[in-house]
C-alpha cells in the first residue's frame, strides 16, 4: 500500500522510556524533534500490563512541550485472546490522554518469538492491532527488520498506515515503512544518555485527525477458554447489555452483583464502554455484561489451558534432546571399547 501525505522531507522524531531517564521536553523541542513515541511499559504473557514508571510523565511532559505524541507497549504476548485483553487494557489507559500518534505494538522478542513460527506471531499481532483500531485508534506494528524477515508475515500482517521498523544499518530495507528508527544511540538535547532516533515519512498526525476517533463502534471478539475471576467481596455488578446503564435488578431494590468466583468468559468488547473494558460471561444460564475493574474482577485462563500447548511442545523437544544424548553416549562408548580392543 502507499503511504499517504508524504512529506517531502521526513520529521525527526525520538522513542523514550525509563530508561532516559527525566527528559527536559522543551530542551528536545527546541531542538527540532517534532513527535515522540513513549513506551506504555509492557504486557506479560497473560495479556496483564505493567507500566513504565516514566509513562505518564513523559507523555504528559512531551505533549505539553508541542511534540506529536503516541504509545508503545512492549510484548511477551502468548496468544491472541491474550492479545485482545491487553489492547483492551490499552484502550483504557489511553482514554485518559490525546493521542497524535499511533498505538504501537512493539513485538520483537527473538528468544520467546522464534519458536512460535510466523501465523502463530502474526496471529498475536493481528489480534492486537484490530482490537486498536476498532477502538478508534490508530494501531502500528514495530520490530526490527531480521525479526520481520524471519518470524512474521508481514503480507499477512495488519499495516492499516505503515509499519515501525528498527534498521541500524543505513537503510530501512523493508516496504511501507511509516516510520525508521535508525539508531539506538542517538544523543538529544535534555535527554541524559542514549537515545532511540526516528524519521517519519508521512503525515501521521493529519491521518490520525482524519480517520481515527476514539470510542466509535462497538463488537465482541469471541474468547476461548477463559474463565471470569470475580473477587472483592460483593463488587462486581453485572448488566443486562452492553451499558453501564443496563442494570439488572436484585430483586431487593439494588443493583445485582456476581458472588465471587468464576464463571465461563464468552467475548471481549473491542473497545471501551463508559470508559470501562467490557466482558460477556455465562451467568445463570444468561449471558450478560461485566465491566473490567481491577479491584474486583479479571479474565483469566481455565485451569488445563493457557500454556499446555506449549509445555507439550517443550517436553518433546526434551525428550528428542535426552534421546539424542544417550545416542551420542552410546556411540562414545562404542569408540571407547573398540580402542581398548
Amino acid at each position: 500500500m502507499e503511504l499517504k501525505y508524504q512529506f517531502k522531507t521526513p520529521n525527526e522524531g525520538i522513542d523514550v522510556s525509563k530508561y532516559q531517564g527525566s527528559i527536559d521536553w522543551p530542551q528536545v523541542k527546541a531542538a527540532g524533534y517534532t513527535f515522540a513515541l513513549v513506551r506504555l511499559g509492557w504486557a506479560n504473557g497473560d495479556g496483564t500490563i505493567v507500566l513504565d514508571p516514566y509513562f505518564d510523565r513523559n507523555l504528559r511532559g512531551a505533549a505539553a512541550a508541542g511534540l506529536e505524541v503516541g504509545i508503545y507497549l512492549y510484548s511477551y504476548l502468548d496468544s491472541e485472546d491474550h492479545a485482545r485483553l491487553a489492547a483492551a487494557k490499552v484502550l483504557e489507559l489511553a482514554a485518559e490522554y490525546t493521542l497524535t500518534m499511533p498505538v504501537v505494538l512493539d513485538y520483537e522478542h527473538g528468544s520467546k518469538y522464534a519458536a512460535y513460527g510466523r501465523p502463530r506471531n502474526t496471529a498475536i499481532c493481528n489480534a492486537f492491532l484490530r482490537t486498536i483500531a476498532a477502538g478508534g485508534y490508530l494501531p502500528m506494528y514495530y520490530s526490527y527488520k531480521s525479526f520481520c524477515d524471519n518470524y512474521v508475515n508481514l503480507h499477512d500482517l495488519e499495516q492499516y498506515e505503515g509499519l515501525w521498523i528498527a534498521n541500524y544499518t543505513g537503510k530501512i530495507g523493508v516496504d511501507n515503512a511509516a516510520i525508521w528508527q535508525y539508531s539506538s544511540s542517538g544523543r538529544v538535547p535534555g535527554i541524559p544518555g542514549r537515545c532511540d532516533l526516528n524519521r517519519m515519512y508521512c503525515d501521521i498526525p493529519r491521518i490520525v485527525r482524519e480517520s481515527y476517533t476514539p470510542g466509535t463502534g462497538l463488537a465482541f471478539a469471541p474468547l476461548t477458554d477463559k474463565l471470569l475471576e470475580v473477587y472483592g467481596g460483593d463488587k462486581c455488578e453485572y448488566f443486562s447489555a452492553p451499558s453501564i446503564e443496563a442494570t439488572v435488578p436484585d430483586g431487593k431494590g439494588g443493583t445485582a452483583r456476581l458472588p465471587d468466583g468464576t464463571y465461563p468468559a464468552l467475548a471481549l468488547a473491542d473497545r471501551l464502554v463508559d470508559g470501562y473494558g467490557m466482558v460477556q460471561i455465562e451467568y445463570e444460564g444468561a449471558a450478560v455484561y461485566v465491566a473490567l475493574l481491577d479491584d474486583r474482577c479479571r479474565v483469566v485462563d481455565k485451569p488445563g489451558c493457557g500454556h499446555a500447548a506449549e509445555l507439550a511442545a517443550l517436553r518433546a523437544e526434551l525428550a528428542k534432546a535426552q534421546a539424542e544424548r544417550d545416542a551420542a553416549w552410546a556411540r562414545i562408548e562404542g569408540v571407547r571399547a573398540a580402542l581398548g580392543g
